[in-house]
């Protein structure tokens, strides 16, 4: 199955390169973080979640890589947990589709101190959530399978982009790395 399929590429990507594919999928749901913040008049919580984005994503290369451990901070966890929707008093769809952005975000952030790549996994399994959500609540499709197979087939292409990537990657090749991702948002 091709889940399975994605599952094994990306254990076998060295680790830099996991939370690459990682933050790929916050980058492909940020859209909904971010208007669900917007909606919310949390203005100043967006820009601090892009830099966060960027910032992850930036210490995917390979010289910032060996210092993310210590370059992690704690207030940025904070400041993640403390931006998830909760779904319990906000049940609409868009504070679900924040919710998976948001949380996939905190699952790179725990991959930065644990170095566990159960974390990436859960990033990818939220991007297809997210596919199925847009398919089932949004668009009000009888199932949502076209849409999660559409993302499998994106999760695919990314990390055929990323096993493409030299080993010592650097913050101008992660430039060229988002530029490629955005085409890949996830936008209904």
């Amino acid at each position: 199955m091709i889940e399975n399929q994605i599952q094994n590429r990306i254990l076998n990507l060295s680790p830099n390169k996991q939370l690459l594919f990682g933050v790929s999928c916050v980058i492909r749901m940020q859209v909904y973080l971010e208007r669900y913040l917007i909606s919310k008049g949390q203005f100043s919580s967006f820009a601090i979640i892009r830099n966060l984005i960027d910032k992850t994503l930036f210490r995917c290369a390979m010289d910032q890589f060996n210092q993310i451990v210590k370059n992690t901070n704690i207030e940025d966890i904070h400041l993640i947990e403390q931006i998830i929707p909760d779904t319990d008093e906000d049940g609409s769809n868009e504070a679900v589709l924040a919710q998976n952005a948001a949380i996939a975000l905190a699952y790179c952030l725990d991959f930065t101190e644990e170095n566990n790549v159960d974390f990436i996994n859960y990033c990818r399994l939220k991007a297809i959530e997210t596919a199925d959500i847009i398919a089932l609540g949004i668009l009000n499709l009888e199932n949502s399978d076209s849409l999660v197979s559409k993302e499998l087939a994106v999760q695919s292409q990314v990390l055929d982009i990323i096993n493409y990537m030299k080993r010592d990657f650097n913050s101008m090749d992660i430039q060229e790395f988002k530029q490629i991702i955005t085409q890949f948002k996830m936008e209904y």
